[in-house]
């Protein structure tokens, strides 16, 4: 959806130059005088805002609304001069106008992306500065054997221990099994000496922008979805929310940061060679989970059965739940697995609802 946007707003910015030839009678344009110099620069004004909108679509994905909101004063400016000739360029500025709506919108205090954008500066102020120590051979000894050779094929050793971690996504996600999936961008800040959880989403369906947050601090999770920044459709919290979190945490854990589980509140059993069961507590909160590995010592399942399933925030049931994952990189903060899915365990079968592939990944942040 945003290419489609973007190759919108971009042709639509290069249309406007046909404006500047007329006026300044480029191009063999017969009409000069059908639009004054001044009026001329308008156009151009419009193509080049239109144009830059759509790369910083990609460049400066949270600016790009700067451009295109300049853009489109300039470009239903321009159309209103030459109304007879350029009236249909008026449609796509009432496209344009909804995601550039939604920007503005965005920027309030109370909207989902201005909470992420407070909690993560106070999750990382509490998170504090790097720790100097560096992961040792020794440390891992206190962890099972699939589990040590996970975390030192990891790149742990050597390495400063881990307090925080942003991850930024892309991916697709859908809430029903015959429903179409939804691009996704995502991005999270988790810390791990006062365990905190920050996930933030913006996906679309249709051209319909949803926001997602999702809020693990202290003892306390929650879970809010909005459609284009203004109606809330789900807003999740309570005990079945708290334990569902703190399975998400723990898989975090697992799968983004492994050096995490040297210290982590865990303990540990060994099931056979290639799977160990954990048993993790947070705030209150024990669950447990399923680390299956690959003959290489990759991990490459974690299944739990302590998450609950909720479509709007206020009914739960509990169902299996796992996320396989593939594609090992590594990103420099660790070497981790790429790509990843989320699925839940129906009685009727698995009901994948989310594909995920990490661009980024970076561990001990500053503010």
């Amino acid at each position: 959806m945003r290419t489609a946007f973007a190759l919108l707003i971009g042709l639509h910015g290069a249309i406007h130059l046909i404006g500047f030839a007329k006026a300044f009678g480029f191009g063999g344009a017969s009409t000069p005088a059908a639009i004054t110099r001044p009026l001329g620069l308008l156009w151009l004004l419009a193509a080049v805002s239109y144009v830059a909108a759509a790369a910083m679509l990609y460049a400066w994905p949270d600016r790009w609304w700067v451009a295109a909101a300049l853009a489109l004063v300039a470009s239903q400016a321009a159309i209103a001069s030459d109304w007879s000739d350029a009236k249909w360029g008026t449609i796509v500025n009432a496209v344009a106008l909804v995601p550039i709506a939604v920007a503005l919108v965005d920027l309030r205090g109370s909207s989902l992306s201005s909470t992420y954008r407070r909690e993560v500066e106070r999750a990382l102020a509490r998170s504090g500065t790097a720790s100097s120590e560096l992961v040792t051979e020794a440390e891992l000894e206190k962890l099972p054997a699939p589990l040590r050779n996970y975390v030192r094929r990891s790149g742990a050793v050597g390495r400063p221990h881990v307090r925080n971690i942003r991850v930024r996504w892309h991916g697709q996600m859908r809430n029903g099994i015959d429903a179409p999936w939804m691009a996704a961008r995502i991005e999270q800040i988790e810390t791990f000496d006062e365990p905190t959880r920050l996930f933030y989403m913006e996906a679309s369906r249709y051209g319909v922008p949803f926001q997602g947050l999702h809020e693990y601090i202290g003892d306390s999770a929650t879970m809010r979805v909005r459609v284009a920044s203004l109606f809330e459709v789900v807003n999740a919290r309570g005990s079945e929310m708290n334990r569902s979190e703190t399975v998400t945490l723990f898989n975090d854990m697992c799968l983004l940061a492994p050096a995490t589980l040297l210290d982590a509140n865990a303990t540990w059993r060994v099931l056979d060679d290639h799977k160990v069961r954990g048993t993790f507590t947070n705030a209150g909160n024990t669950i447990s989970a399923e680390l299956s590995f690959d003959a290489q010592g990759d991990l490459v399942l974690f299944v739990s059965n302590d998450r609950d399933q909720s479509a709007d925030g206020k009914t739960y049931r509990n169902l299996p739940w796992s996320t396989p994952v593939t594609a090992y990189r590594d990103f420099g903060a660790a070497r981790v697995a790429a790509k990843g899915e989320a699925v839940w365990h129906e009685p009727s079968g698995p009901f994948v609802y989310g594909r995920f592939e990490i661009e980024s990944l970076e561990a001990n942040v500053a503010r």
